[in-house]
């Protein structure tokens, strides 16, 4: 069986600035699901001068926006899993090097669905223009999976979310997580709770 994994981070690897940094993903069988909750969006819920945008991001929409790209994904059959680090815990070398800390990061999330068999698609922003850079992450994620899932087979893509209606989701799922960790405000958390896997597990070095 095939799935699909999406996946965005919010907050910043700087060591200063966002208190957390998260990073999540969604796990989906049928991607059409994810991007029907966008072009729903634009044909329902935008106004004409913001319809034609090519992304649609969670900071800079509103509360109505927000509420119906979560309540809609929490319809869906999916799984959220999500990992949140305080940057406090962060030793201060690491913030020089964070392409491999970004690196490590999505590794001990995509860790997370270790038992699953078959085939993983895992689709992240194409944020790098740096193509060794790019190949350094999929080798990385790669040997990760294969090192607890020797079954599993894995294809890296890296998209721009502006083209890809499935990532533009996940950007309004892990900016909600982000949010309840920074600021405290778990009211779009609450609407996508139920859907996250690892709730449990979230936050990395307590």
């Amino acid at each position: 069986m095939l799935k699909y994994m999406y996946i965005d981070e919010s907050g910043d690897l700087g060591k200063y600035g966002s208190k957390y940094f998260t990073v999540a993903a969604i796990v989906i069988d049928e991607p059409v699901k994810l991007s029907r909750i966008i072009k729903k969006l634009r044909q329902r819920i935008l106004k004409k001068k913001i319809k034609q945008m090519p992304e649609i991001k969670a900071n800079s929409s509103n509360f109505i926006i927000r509420k119906y790209v979560l309540a809609n994904l929490a319809k869906v059959d999916c799984e959220i899993y999500a990992i949140a680090v305080s940057k406090e815990a962060i030793a201060d070398y690491l913030f020089d090097v964070k392409d491999k800390l970004y690196n490590y990061l999505c590794g001990i999330l995509v860790e997370k669905i270790r038992k699953m068999d078959g085939k993983l698609s895992i689709i992240i922003d194409k944020k790098h223009t740096n193509t060794l850079v790019r190949d350094d992450f999929n080798r990385y994620i790669e040997n990760k999976m294969k090192s607890v899932n020797s079954k599993m087979e894995i294809n890296i893509k890296h998209e721009f979310s502006h083209s890809s209606n499935e990532l533009q989701v996940i950007d309004f799922v892990v900016w909600s997580i982000n949010r309840k960790f920074n600021t405290g405000d778990d009211s779009y958390y609450k609407i996508i709770e139920k859907k996250i896997a690892n709730k449990e597990d979230m936050i990395l070095w307590k």
